[in-house]
């Protein structure tokens, strides 16, 4: 029985594993479809220098699909491209591990940092309301608590992603009944963004996606930026309508081309026709320095996704943190190859 239940087990992890090969080759497949209907068709050669380099230097073939999107976007190959679904079935697993995956419980942000960047509010956490300083609230004491300076907040639940399972709350519609049928996750303060992204036009707060590395001297570094943005008569921005435009790490410019989810380019928002060229992020680099330090922190987590925005008074505010696969490829195919000193093509090589 043993027996037959270790081998259950491992058919079915392998299972999961081509499932998820088979997704990203899916994305990857529309990502190209789209990227080669504006550019035209990437040259063969190119193709063929990614499934070498996929198949050498990354151990399988399986690999090769990003950096075909990679190669058209920029038409031509770079090596030190680190594929998608490489990072997240190779690299993540050995530079992440478990403590990694503690970013998917919302619980961890201020304490585990320490810091008060979060705008956490409270929490719940398994049948417990809880204060942001991780004392137990009653029904009563949770309202008092969350709706303090607002009569709007925002409700995340763990392991919420792609801009769903987040949620916007009027006082006046808030029972706490409901929010026990979201499971875990966080009330955080609904953020107003820095007027720079007003221009924009979107209500959805715009958030910032840094992503930060312990390099091989072991200090925290910043190696790509993306800002992404909602739509008209959107609560928040979603991944199936955001738009993303890259931001360059050392003067926080915005580039002068953005994409749809679709890998559609745009040289402005779609809804507002505003231009993205020549537009620099206010407060950049005291974003980047505060993710620095507090990576700094965390040196055991190679990898940190942090989703921010600038509010309107000018400060921080750090909305979530990714500590296990944050998506690369945007970052890849527009700043990349943004990893390569760093060895990760190395890993699969491992035991």
């Amino acid at each position: 029985m043993k027996r037959i239940s270790a081998l259950a087990k491992k058919s079915m992890a392998t299972l999961n594993v081509m499932r998820f090969h088979l997704i990203h080759r899916k994305l990857a497949k529309g990502a190209l479809k789209t990227i080669e209907w504006e550019k035209g068709k990437t040259n063969k050669k190119i193709i063929k220098h990614a499934d070498s380099y996929a198949c050498e230097v990354l151990g399988s073939k399986i690999y090769a699909p990003w950096l075909y999107v990679y190669s058209a976007l920029k038409g031509t190959f770079k090596e030190g491209w680190i594929p998608d679904n490489y990072y997240g079935q190779v690299v993540a697993p050995k530079i992440q591990g478990d403590y990694g995956r503690l970013s998917f419980a919302k619980l961890h942000g201020n304490s585990y940092f320490e810091t008060k960047r979060f705008p956490d509010l409270a929490y719940y956490v398994n049948g417990r309301w809880l204060s942001k300083d991780l004392q137990i609230l009653s029904s009563e004491g949770l309202r008092e608590v969350i709706f303090f300076e607002s009569d709007q907040i925002v409700f995340k639940r763990d392991q919420s992603f792609q801009g769903k399972g987040v949620y916007l709350i009027q006082k006046k519609n808030f029972k706490v009944e409901h929010i026990a049928k979201f499971g875990n996750g966080v009330f955080q303060k609904h953020i107003r963004h820095h007027s720079f992204f007003n221009d924009f036009g979107t209500a959805a707060t715009a958030t910032i996606r840094l992503t930060t590395v312990m390099d091989l001297s072991q200090k925290a570094s910043i190696r790509a930026a993306y800002l992404r943005m909602g739509r008209l008569g959107e609560t928040h921005v979603k991944s199936e309508s955001q738009v993303k435009v890259g931001i360059d790490i050392v003067s926080g410019k915005l580039a002068e081309y953005g994409h749809l989810n679709d890998w559609t380019s745009t040289h402005n928002h779609p809804d507002t026709q505003i231009a993205f060229k020549n537009k620099t992020i206010p407060y950049f680099n005291t974003a980047v320095a505060l993710c620095i330090e507090l990576h700094s922190r965390v040196p055991y987590i190679g990898s940190i996704g942090w989703d921010l925005t600038i509010d309107s008074k000018g400060q921080v505010q750090i909305l979530e943190w990714n500590g296990y696969h944050n998506d690369i490829k945007y970052s890849e195919a527009t700043q990349g190859p943004c990893f390569a000193d760093l060895g990760w093509e190395k890993l699969w090589k491992e035991n």
